[in-house]
């Protein structure tokens, strides 16, 4: 009976991603570079998923797993137009990770322009898309500003736009706002900025940048939200500070039982070098003592020794 509820169950298949039991071998997907297998339409959904954010490959939806799919793979569990984007994104990682390669910052153009060597390193410097004609600074992406500091290039008319549409400055990468605060996050290269005069905010933990200068006022949250974030950010400070303060004098009382544990492991180490080196010296002393006294004995050869008896 054992047996037969063992044959069963190796015929049920557990999908690792809806965790249901199926029996049907028809509807499991297995992936070639690794094997591992879900179920088709739990693979389908998580292409689905992958390609609505920049990549370089879909891996494997195991996390203990470091393989891809391939383009084959996905090409059957996509739609054509899926499949597609898929490729679209592909290549818009493909071209924001090359220092060579460069997406015009025109917002209705998607030229892909090619740097020369020493252009790519260069700051403050004009360059012309060949598609759309748009010249434009190659080191803040905006519209070229001759004896102009890039801080200061945008006027109150491109701050005032209502696009929603923009380029990370960092990266190039397109990003759309539809509603939310100005503080934006690029979820490409993780790049925060202002929306409105896109100037970093990776440092300004604060958000003190929208208390000053054109953008005041102007990060679509109430000051008293605002009030909550900053105290927030002072509250997780100070709990980092204590926990450090409290850390130090324990790490202070482990630190001589860890030298003296690490000096033990050493101390055993070079012990038990030195005793197989000893061994090592003392088999070879041996076997060059014992080697002249074999040299000198006669060799014998049993199949011609000849024994008569009286």
């Amino acid at each position: 009976m054992d047996e037969e509820l063992r044959l069963c169950d190796e015929h049920i298949f557990r999908c690792s991603i809806c965790c249901n039991d199926i029996e049907e071998r028809t509807v499991i997907f297995q992936i070639e570079s690794c094997h591992c297998q879900f179920c088709t339409e739990c693979v389908r959904q998580y292409c689905i998923s992958q390609i609505s954010i920049p990549l370089a490959l879909i891996k494997c939806p195991n996390t203990e797993c470091h393989s891809s799919l391939s383009s084959n793979e996905i090409r059957i569990l996509l739609t054509d137009s899926q499949f597609q984007l898929y490729k679209k994104r592909l290549f818009e990682h493909e071209v924001t990770n090359d220092p060579r390669l460069l997406f015009c910052p025109q917002v209705n153009c998607d030229h892909v322009l090619i740097l020369p060597e020493e252009q790519i390193n260069s700051t403050e410097q004009a360059i012309t898309c060949t598609q759309c004609q748009t010249t434009f600074c190659l080191k803040c992406r905006c519209q070229w500003h001759p004896n102009q500091p890039c801080s200061d290039s945008l006027t109150s008319d491109e701050m005032n736009a209502e696009s929603n549409i923009k380029r990370c400055v960092r990266c190039r990468f397109p990003l759309e706002r539809t509603d939310g605060c100005a503080q934006m996050t690029c979820i490409n290269c993780k790049h925060m900025f202002c929306w409105y005069c896109l100037k970093s905010l990776d440092n300004d933990f604060f958000l003190l940048h929208y208390e000053r200068g054109p953008c005041r006022n102007r990060l679509g949250h109430s000051r008293a939200s605002l009030f909550l974030h900053r105290l927030l950010v002072v509250g997780l400070f100070i709990v980092l500070t204590i926990l450090v303060i409290l850390a130090s004098p324990l790490l202070m009382l482990m630190a001589p039982c860890l030298i003296c544990y690490r000096y033990k492991q050493l101390k055993n180490y070079f012990n038990n070098s030195t005793m197989w080196r000893r061994t090592v010296q003392e088999e070879n002393a041996s076997t060059i003592e014992q080697q002249p006294i074999i040299s000198l004995l006669p060799s014998w050869n049993l199949d011609t020794c000849n024994i008569s008896t009286v």
